[in-house]
C-alpha cells in the first residue's frame, strides 16, 4: 500500500475504491507513536493508521502530515494540569482541614461523641477496659481495707441516683494513686491508704472519683487522647472493644481539665455531706499531698493540689459543721495491707 500526498489531497494506492480525498474531509490525530487518519465513506467510517518511520527517499513520513495535525492551544493541557493539582490540593489539604477543625473544635467534637455515646455502651467500653487493665494490675481482695473502699463508696454513691453500677478494687501498687474508669469502675492504690492520715481523707478521695464518673469525666477524657481514632470509632460504632483496646494506652497519661477538676471537687464534697462524712478529709489529703512535695506521676499530675485549690475546698467546708468521725479502726485498715 502507498500513500501519495499532492498538496492538500491523499490518496492511497492499493485500496480498492478508495477516492481522492482532501484534507477537509480527513482528520488527523496522534495515536501512542503512530499518526492516526479518519474520515467517512458511504461504507462507513475509515481509519489509516501510518507508524512513524523513514521512507526509502530518507524522507520523515511525520512531517509531510505536520500541516494537517490541529494546533495544540494547550486548553487541554492546562486543564488536565488544573484537575491533576487540583486532586492533589484535595487529597493533601482535606486531612489538613479535618485536623484544623478537630483541633480549633476539639471540645466540641469531644462532646458530640461523647454525647453519642449511651449509658449501655459506656457500660461495655468499660467492660473491656477493664478486662484489659485487669491484666496489669496485682489486686488485693477479702481484707479490711478492702470492706471499707466497698462500704464508704457504697455509701457515697448512694446519696444521688445514679445510672451506672460501681465497682471498687484495691491495688497493691505502692503509690499514690486513684482513678475512675467509665461506668464506674475504681481503682485505690494500696499507697494511698498506707499514706492517708484518716478514713475521712479516703472518703474524700473516692468521692472525688464518683464524681469524674457520674459528669463522665473519665470518659470525656479518654475520648480527647484518643482523638481522631476516636471520631472514626464513633462513627463505625465500635464503642466496645476497639475503642478500649486503644484507650488503654492512653489510660495512664489521662488528663482532666481545670474545670472539671473544680465540678469533681464540689460534687465530691456534696456527697461527703450528705453520706455524713467529714469534708475535711478531702482537704487535708490535698494539703498533705502539697507540703511533702512528692513526685506522683499518675494521680497528682492529674489532680493537681494547688494552693487555690485548697483555699477552695477549705471555703467550702467551714460553711458545714463536722459530723462525727467515720467509725474504722484506721490502723487496722492499714495493717491488713500487704507489706
Amino acid at each position: 500500500m502507498t500513500v501519495w500526498i499532492t498538496g492538500d489531497r491523499l490518496r492511497v494506492d492499493g485500496w480498492l475504491d478508495m477516492p481522492v480525498l482532501r484534507r477537509s474531509q480527513m482528520r488527523a490525530r496522534r495515536q501512542d507513536q503512530r499518526l492516526l487518519l479518519e474520515w467517512s465513506m458511504p461504507e462507513g467510517p475509515c481509519a489509516l493508521s501510518i507508524e512513524e518511520k523513514v521512507g526509502a527517499d530518507g524522507t520523515a513520513v511525520f512531517p509531510l502530515f505536520r500541516d494537517w495535525l490541529p494546533v495544540a492551544d494547550g486548553t487541554q493541557d492546562r486543564v488536565t494540569h488544573a484537575w491533576l493539582w487540583g486532586s492533589l490540593g484535595v487529597i493533601i489539604g482535606l486531612p489538613l482541614v479535618i485536623l484544623a477543625l478537630l483541633f480549633s473544635f476539639r471540645g466540641e467534637v469531644v462532646d458530640t461523641i461523647v454525647a453519642r455515646i449511651p449509658v449501655a455502651g459506656e457500660r461495655l467500653l468499660a467492660d473491656e477496659l477493664w478486662k484489659l487493665q485487669r491484666t496489669r494490675l496485682q489486686l488485693i481482695e477479702a481484707t479490711a481495707a478492702n470492706r471499707f473502699l466497698e462500704h464508704v463508696g457504697t455509701r457515697l454513691v448512694q446519696t444521688q441516683p445514679t445510672s451506672y453500677v460501681y465497682r471498687f478494687y484495691l491495688a497493691n501498687e505502692p503509690t499514690i494513686n486513684a482513678f475512675a474508669l467509665p461506668a464506674g469502675t475504681i481503682v485505690v492504690h494500696r499507697g494511698l491508704i498506707e499514706n492517708a492520715q484518716s478514713a475521712e481523707e479516703v472518703a474524700g478521695v473516692i468521692a472525688h472519683e464518683i464524681e469524674h464518673v457520674e459528669q463522665r469525666h473519665s470518659l470525656r477524657a479518654m475520648v480527647q487522647a484518643l482523638g481522631f481514632h476516636a471520631v472514626w470509632l464513633a462513627i463505625t460504632g465500635d464503642l466496645g472493644a476497639g475503642m478500649a483496646g486503644e484507650g488503654v494506652k492512653h489510660l495512664a497519661g489521662l488528663h482532666f481539665s481545670r474545670e472539671q477538676e473544680i465540678a469533681a471537687d464540689a460534687g465530691g464534697h456534696a456527697r461527703l455531706v450528705a453520706a455524713g462524712i467529714d469534708p475535711h478529709g478531702m482537704v487535708s489529703f490535698f494539703e498533705t499531698l502539697a507540703k511533702q512535695q512528692m513526685t506522683i506521676p499518675d494521680w497528682l499530675s492529674s489532680h493537681p493540689a494547688s494552693i487555690e485549690r485548697s483555699a477552695r475546698l477549705h471555703a467550702q467546708v467551714e460553711k458545714v459543721p463536722a459530723p462525727l468521725p467515720l467509725e474504722y479502726d484506721w490502723s487496722e485498715v492499714k495493717a491488713s495491707l500487704p507489706k
